[in-house]
């Protein structure tokens, strides 16, 4: 049933601060008020983003006069995980949140403890349950939670903006039929929405509006500050075919470079496109609607829509709400594209949306768990007074029914202890059952591993100057303390799969574990390529980049990251994660073209995998 009461939503993404207040009107709400502020961060800046991120609450709480009111957050989907698992159709809700809660170990690469999560249910099919799952780390969401606290206001739930984007859209286009995809072009990622009948599939890339500003700077000479700055009050994108031509030569190159980096941003979403057509069975868009701050870019939709062949459009959350009359119009018509997730939170929090994620910070939890025990102490209460009352005219009337249930409990035990072996038996059966369905989870789980982490590789690699060719699973191998050697007396035995004994018959090599009760596990990839240099000088700058490369986007502390690098640890120690082979010293084998230097390289992985077969040995 539809709760259409004052909301108080807030959506705190990567470079904005959003709120907004909505009143109930017949069948709906109204947007009463809203105010924005941009958070403008150099990457390097991105340790203070806590203390921005307060004084802007702190200043929207001021302006619209919201101190002390329940409040709707909404967290950026850069922050979360989002895994679409396949579960067994479960009878009961508690058994489906038990195998979810399984599933979340398995698919989130943090200790179920360090987490939030939260999960809908998305459909059946083939008798298999599909559900979406939604995670956060704890002390992030704590992190949030306690800037919303500090400002005087009381967390009511936590959604996130992809799911709140969805219910926005479903209430803003209710008669949209055709499948569609929705692009959420924000300041770290894009979120990249499919929505058709029956199915829902979400994907985040990171080519979004932080990637169009560090390519302005860097083709342009400028700091991170002042391409935003550029970007804001000259960008366009160029659409080619002498669209440029008449443009002053330097916005004309401006426009240039925000037409390379958009048209990454374009090919992801094709790659995603196909990606969803063959492994989802999806059904291709028939139209795209864009939002989000990266959305404003002059010829953001024409540029789109030529790129991806299909119809483009912005998409307008206020279409399911009315606008109050103290609400600047103008203002509004700029900001609508910007609204999606805080329309989204009020349409949740009536409970009229598809999705109902609720990510439930520590705080907020222990306040909804003493609440739900109120009542009970009470009724505890209650019941004592009561029973000393009564106790007096109930001891003799007792004492003589005891003797009468003496003589039944005798002849039950007989019965008691028949069911009792019977439930023996009925234990035993489950717990093997349980360790099938364990083994079978694992593997399940497993089967995405390695497909993960190259995705992961290939988005986070991509250079014109570099490039991967080869992987090999490392078993039992410790990066931090091994300085890296390639070789027979290096990596080699530890290298997942031996060629040589693969010819011979054997695919999985014998590895000496230094603690025999434990199954090898991979714990770390080497991985192998290729880099130009222009001269044997260059040789240390490509290593350079190589190594900046790898500790800034697959450090440890990256939320999204799958690696276990510690960038500090990598730029001290690069020898214990890369090492260079020179094509000078192999010419004599004509093994390297004198252009390139082969380079090895150790990636550390956060969660170990085991090694299919493998048994720990039995003491």
């Amino acid at each position: 049933m539809a709760e259409y009461k004052t909301t108080v939503a807030l959506e705190i993404g990567a470079q904005s601060v959003t709120m907004a207040v909505f009143t109930p009107a017949s069948k709906g709400f109204v947007l009463s008020r809203y105010a924005r502020r941009d958070i403008l961060l150099d990457p390097v800046e991105e340790g203070m983003r806590i203390d921005y991120v307060s004084h802007a609450v702190g200043e929207l709480v001021k302006e619209l006069r919201v101190r002390g009111k329940d409040v709707r957050d909404v967290v950026s989907g850069q922050k979360v995980f989002m895994r679409f698992i396949k579960l067994p159709a479960l009878d009961t809700v508690d058994d489906m949140a038990e195998q979810v809660g399984y599933e979340a170990q398995q698919h989130i690469p943090f200790p179920l403890e360090d987490i939030v999560f939260d999960y809908q249910l998305l459909g059946t099919e083939d008798g298999e349950q599909e559900v979406l799952l939604v995670a956060i780390k704890k002390d992030e969401l704590d992190d949030l939670n306690g800037q919303v606290e500090a400002n005087s206001l009381r967390t009511r739930s936590v959604d996130c903006s992809i799911t709140s984007l969805y219910n926005a859209f479903k209430a803003a286009y209710p008669d949209e039929t055709e499948p569609v995809m929705l692009l959420d072009i924000g300041a770290k990622t894009t979120d990249i929405l499919f929505i058709e009948e029956g199915r829902f599939f979400t994907r985040s890339v990171t080519a979004a509006g932080s990637f169009i500003t560090n390519s302005i700077a860097r083709e342009l000479n400028l700091s991170f500050r002042e391409a935003e700055q550029v970007k804001i009050e000259q960008g366009v994108i160029s659409l080619g075919n002498g669209h440029t031509d008449t443009m002053p030569e330097e916005q004309a190159n401006l426009a240039s470079v925000i037409r390379n980096a958009m048209t990454r941003l374009s090919s992801e979403v094709q790659r995603t496109i196909n990606h969803y057509r063959a492994q989802y069975k999806g059904t291709p868009p028939a139209k795209v609607y864009v939002c989000g701050g990266g959305a404003r870019l002059a010829f953001t939709t024409d540029f789109l829509q030529s790129s991806l062949d299909l119809p483009v459009e912005i998409f307008n959350p206020i279409q399911s709400v009315s606008v109050g009359s103290k609400v600047n119009s103008e203002q509004l018509a700029m900001d609508a594209l910007c609204l999606g997730p805080v329309v989204g939170a009020a349409i949740t929090g009536a409970k009229v949306g598809a999705f109902q994620i609720d990510l439930v910070p520590t705080s907020v939890g222990k306040e909804r768990a003493e609440k739900k025990l109120i009542p009970k102490v009470l009724l505890a209460g209650v019941i004592a007074l009561a029973g000393a009352g009564f106790c007096a005219y109930s001891v003799d009337k007792e004492a003589k029914l005891a003797e009468g249930q003496l003589r039944h409990a005798a002849a039950s035990i007989e019965q008691v202890d028949r069911i009792h072996a019977d439930m023996e038996r009925k234990q035993e059966d489950y717990q093997r059952s349980l360790k099938a369905l364990t083994q079978y989870s694992a593997l399940y789980a497993a089967r995405n591993a390695y497909p993960d982490l190259l995705i992961q590789i290939a988005q986070k690699t991509s250079s014109t100057t570099f490039w991967i060719t080869d992987l090999d699973p490392l078993v039992a191998y410790d990066a931090v303390n091994t300085p890296l050697s390639v070789g027979p007396d290096g990596t080699d035995r530890y290298v997942l799969l031996d060629t040589r004994e693969a010819r011979a018959g054997s695919m999985v090599r014998t590895f000496e574990m230094a603690e025999r009760n434990k199954a090898p596990q991979v714990t770390a990839l080497l991985v192998s390529g290729y880099f130009y240099k222009k001269s044997k000088d260059d040789q240390g700058k490509q290593l350079q980049k190589l190594n900046g490369l790898v500790a800034s986007k697959f450090d440890e502390n990256s939320a999204d990251s799958l690696f276990q690098f510690d960038s500090k640890a990598v730029r001290a120690n690069g020898g214990h994660f890369f090492v260079v082979q020179d094509a000078e010293k192999s010419k004599g084998h004509n093994l390297i073209p004198e252009y390139v230097d082969k380079f090895y390289m150790v990636m550390p992985l956060k969660t170990p995998l085991p090694v299919p077969g493998a048994e720990p040995e039995k003491k």
